[in-house]
């Protein structure tokens, strides 16, 4: 009996462990048009009415511009903020969740080159 009570045990940690874990990450595409699409537009490309309003703002949908950059730089400045234009993000979001995004920003260079 405790046999198979353990091989159970063993079992249906196999079965939902992983899957919690996944469960919990955070979703970084989801974290982005949350919180990030409004001024960086939902491909990374600034809407021409943020770009009135902020004109330094740039398209993170540039791979030049991300080339140089890492996901922790872009964490970086998530957390800290950029000049007075962008505040910091450090009090809403979680550094998970902050990482989450600063990773998917990166993908957002390599999307604007794919067909529509």
């Amino acid at each position: 009996m405790h046999r198979t009570l353990l091989g159970l045990g063993v079992i249906l940690a196999l079965a939902f462990g992983p899957s919690n874990a996944l469960a919990q990450a955070p979703d970084g595409a989801a974290l982005y048009r949350q919180n990030c699409r409004s001024c960086h537009g939902l491909k990374g490309v600034p809407p021409q009415r943020m770009m009135a309003i902020y004109p330094a703002l740039k398209s993170l949908a540039d791979s030049a511009y991300l080339r140089g950059r890492s996901a922790d730089s872009i964490a970086a400045v998530m957390r800290r903020g950029a000049g007075r234009d962008m505040k910091s993000f450090a009090d809403r979001l979680s550094p998970a969740e902050i990482a989450a995004i600063a990773k998917f920003v990166k993908t957002l260079a390599s999307d604007s080159t794919r067909a529509p």
